[in-house]
């Protein structure tokens, strides 16, 4: 199974943080489906399959000739659906922390094992990551598909399994973590776009340790925001 989250999944967990965190209200109609196309930069089939599965979970209805609508009872089915284990900044420090020693075996070892597949995979998410600009929905969406292509081009399941194990919350902690560091005094999204690239041209060059330096080096970086952030 691949574990690259498909873009409708994400878009799904985006909307059902905005119904959670009081964005989006019980009775607000949602933005059209073309709206919500444009605003995430995807196709229309990606909305109506994120929208299906926010129906599944009760959290949003449609209704005929008027559109879609949050469910005023979202907050009972909320409820009843698994919560995220990561609640704070010092959990979400506590994650980054066990990434960086996932992530950066991860690197070193994709850094010998990955093909040409795995390059192509790579190389298209960041001309995507590159091409969504200020669209810092779409450019989350991208960054956890790079971090989870890496993985996958390790060839190790133990690898693989172990980042699915965290990937049910890497949505909402790589938005987290993004926001503290695109607006630290040294971040920039253009910055982030940087060390992802360097990230993949240092595992092209299968040198492992350097791929292994450069993973745990852009972590690090997360990491110290996401502490100057827990020190204010």
């Amino acid at each position: 199974m691949s574990l690259i989250q498909k873009s409708y999944q994400i878009v799904a967990e985006d909307l059902q943080r905005m119904i959670e965190e009081g964005m989006l209200q019980p009775g607000e109609r949602l933005k059209t489906i073309d709206k919500l196309a444009e605003h995430y930069g995807v196709g229309k089939s990606t909305i109506r399959e994120a929208l299906s599965q926010l129906k599944a979970k009760g959290l949003i209805t449609s209704r005929q000739g008027e559109g879609t609508f949050v469910q005023r009872n979202a907050a009972a089915a909320l409820k009843d659906l698994p919560t995220l284990p990561v609640s704070n900044l010092q959990e979400l420090t506590h994650l980054l922390q066990v990434r960086k020693v996932i992530e950066g075996g991860c690197a070193e070892i994709a850094a010998l094992a990955h093909d040409g597949q795995d390059e192509a995979t790579l190389r298209d998410i960041l001309n995507n990551m590159a091409a969504s600009g200020d669209n810092e929905e779409m450019a989350r969406i991208y960054d956890i598909q790079f971090h989870m292509a890496i993985a996958q081009a390790t060839k190790n399941p133990f690898l693989k399994n172990m980042m699915e194990s965290i990937s049910g919350v890497m949505n909402y902690t790589i938005r987290d973590s993004r926001n503290l560091w695109v607006y630290s005094k040294d971040g920039s999204p253009k910055r982030l776009y940087q060390e992802h690239l360097e990230i993949f041209e240092a595992i092209l060059s299968r040198d492992t340790k350097k791929a292994r330096r450069t993973m745990e080096k852009h972590l690090a970086r997360v990491e110290k925001a996401l502490e100057e952030h827990l020190i204010k």
